[in-house]
């Protein structure tokens, strides 16, 4: 009985310091509006991960469902951030999507376009930050009909 606690022991004493460990590693999740000239407007959804090189380069993947568009979409970018104090980052994406319309939508369309984006983030924790962004995907394969403009907020937890 002794040895097993002292294992139990000896691995918490050990885990411990990865416990702190900042890994580089995020994952989150955002809710917004996109809006587009003659089609409407759709609230979306998504989830992201990404990898945090220094504090000014991020890597970021997505996924976005704009369900009044029935389109699904998914991104990668890079993220490019400024700090203005140690909790507030300026936000710049530049990034590529790849996107389709469901099977039921209305054209079934597809395309790769790019992605940008501006916003800011706001560290709460070391661990938890909030995020507000604004992002444009461009029309550059002309299947959208049109740009779609989101804004959306989010929260994120990095390892």
């Amino acid at each position: 009985m002794n040895k097993v606690i002292g294992v139990f022991v000896m691995a918490a004493v050990l885990a411990a310091p990865l416990a702190h460990a900042d890994t580089g590693f995020y994952a989150g999740a955002n809710w917004g509006r996109t809006t587009t000239s003659g089609y409407g407007n759709s609230w979306d959804f998504g989830f992201l991960g990404g990898y945090r090189f220094n504090r000014y380069l991020d890597a970021e993947g997505g996924y976005e469902s704009m369900m009044g568009y029935e389109i699904m979409l998914w991104s990668a970018s890079v993220l490019g951030r400024y700090p203005l104090t140690p909790h507030v980052h300026l936000l710049a994406r530049l990034g590529m999507a790849y996107w389709t319309e469901s099977p039921t939508g209305a054209y079934g369309a597809t395309g790769t376009d790019p992605l940008f984006g501006i916003g800011m983030s706001y560290r709460v924790t070391h661990h938890i930050s909030l995020r507000g962004e604004y992002q444009m995907l461009s029309n550059s394969s002309g299947g959208l009909g049109a740009n779609l403009d989101t804004l959306m907020v989010g929260a994120i937890y990095r390892f």
